[in-house]
């Protein structure tokens, strides 16, 4: 008789400590499952929040307003995102990639994930290493806009400026800037025209390096000058307030490069060399009140590059970016969410462990307690 109490004890205690097992990683799975839309809550929160304030700093999406452009009749939008360096593989003008979303009557956004370089684009963080160009199907689009990692989420609308066409000067194109970012807006470029058009200058380039740039693309390979474009440049010189010497230097810093590159000769960029040198020795320089520049100077001057070497302001925006509001949100939400579901699972074993143990010790005291009656 006793036996068969002690072991009916024996399966009770074995059905009770399963229940207490069971509601323990049922307690343990609920925990998990109320971090989990806690986590899902957070993220729905901020990207509401984020998206009224402008959208700054959600997702992987930027913005155009559409509205402040004034276009009317058309049926898409595009967007059209490069590096400005013109490296990279990017989606090609007004592709199927570049379509996008309508998300109100006066507010259209676009997916960078879309151009294939979106973790690129994040880590670039304050780094203006690309431009943006929002259009239509109706042939109407925004001038170059800078954009740098921390744009993401940002507005750009359409100052009510026009800006020649740096390309084609019987173009005019609508000036266009971001909302939340000042630091990048329109492109500054000189045109095919000589003049200085825009504010916002991409990493890699300075004043100093749009004039050597637009020195070498007007004089050719056989060293001849375009005069209707280099005799302006005098003009540009003084508009841009920079020092002739520093311009023949960083023609130089680029003609070793593109010898060292292979793709000039030495005997091009001597005669290249040469012209430029000509052309900026007549100059005078406005950093010095307009004193007229030694010939001797610039014909000896030293290749420099005055800009910051864009790959390597590329690196520095993939460390930046982990400390920017994008990366760090984003960083912080995915680690977060880990590391709470870790806690929760640590908590389920410690609990399965001291039900397992509780089980064993009972077991083992109605055998004891058996063998006991038996003996």
């Amino acid at each position: 008789m006793f036996k068969k109490v002690m072991s009916l004890a024996l399966a009770s205690t074995l059905v009770l400590s399963a229940g207490a097992f069971a509601a323990s990683a049922a307690e343990a799975e609920d925990a998990v499952a109320a971090n989990d839309e806690s986590a899902v809550a957070a993220d729905d929160s901020s990207a509401v929040a984020a998206g009224d304030e402008s959208q700054v700093g959600a997702g992987t999406k930027i913005y155009f307003d559409v509205k402040s452009a004034g276009w009317k009749n058309f049926s898409k939008i595009y967007c059209h995102v490069w590096r400005a360096d013109g490296t990279g593989k990017w989606p090609s003008w007004q592709t199927k990639k570049e379509v996008c979303k309508k998300e109100s009557d006066d507010l259209y956004s676009y997916d960078i994930t879309k151009t294939g370089n979106a973790e690129e684009i994040q880590n670039a963080g304050s780094k203006n290493l690309y431009c943006v160009i929002f259009s239509a199907d109706t042939q109407v689009q925004i001038y170059n806009t800078i954009m740098n990692g921390n744009c993401i989420g940002d507005t750009v609308y359409v100052t009510g400026n026009k800006i020649e066409n740096p390309k084609d000067s019987n173009k005019t194109d609508t000036e266009a800037a971001w909302k939340n970012h000042p630091e990048c807006g329109p492109q500054k470029v000189i045109t095919s025209t000589s003049k200085v058009v825009g504010t916002a200058l991409a990493d890699g380039t300075t004043d100093v390096t749009l004039m050597a740039d637009y020195l070498l693309d007007y004089v050719s390979d056989e060293g001849v000058a375009d005069t209707s474009k280099t005799d302006k440049s005098q003009d540009l010189i003084n508009q841009l307030k920079i020092s002739p010497l520093a311009v023949m230097s960083n023609v130089n810093f680029k003609l070793e490069g593109f010898v060292k590159e292979e793709t000039m000769t030495q005997d091009v960029a001597n005669k290249k060399k040469a012209t430029i040198e000509g052309i900026l020795g007549n100059c005078t320089d406005p950093t010095k009140g307009g004193e007229k520049v030694n010939k001797d100077e610039i014909k000896n001057a030293e290749a420099k590059n005055d800009a910051a070497d864009t790959s390597g302001s590329s690196n520095g925006g993939s460390s930046n970016g982990g400390s920017s509001s994008n990366g760090s949100s984003s960083n912080g939400s995915s680690n977060g969410s880990s590391s709470g579901s870790n806690s929760v699972q640590s908590g389920q074993e410690t609990t399965i462990f001291f039900v397992f143990a509780g089980v064993m010790v009972a077991a083992a005291g109605v055998f004891f307690l058996v063998r006991r009656r038996e003996n």
